[in-house]
């Protein structure tokens, strides 16, 4: 996996990639506590929020990440109308 230093580019001189960026930075740290909160929790009620929310702090974080990716010109993940995933 090639990685990229998008703080290098000129992008980082962008307000809103510095936004993002930012929220990316606070989603890794509430995936991370969601995660130790999995690990810490009993109760299958609890269990089963913890799980909830990991799920949702992923769906935020790819989320986040793909619009970082957009914005500097890597390649994106398209959904075309039959609903079949290409990379564009």
């Amino acid at each position: 996996m090639r990685k990229v230093n998008l703080l290098r580019c000129d992008v980082a001189r962008d307000a809103s990639m510095q936004d993002l960026f930012s929220e990316l930075s606070d989603t890794r740290v509430a995936l991370s506590q969601a995660y130790a909160r999995f690990n810490a929790v009993c109760a299958p009620e609890l269990v089963d929020a913890c799980v909830y929310e990991i799920n949702a702090e992923l769906s935020r974080y790819d989320y986040l990440l793909r619009q970082i990716k957009e914005r500097s010109g890597e390649a994106v993940y398209k959904t075309c109308s039959e609903g079949v995933a290409k990379w564009g």
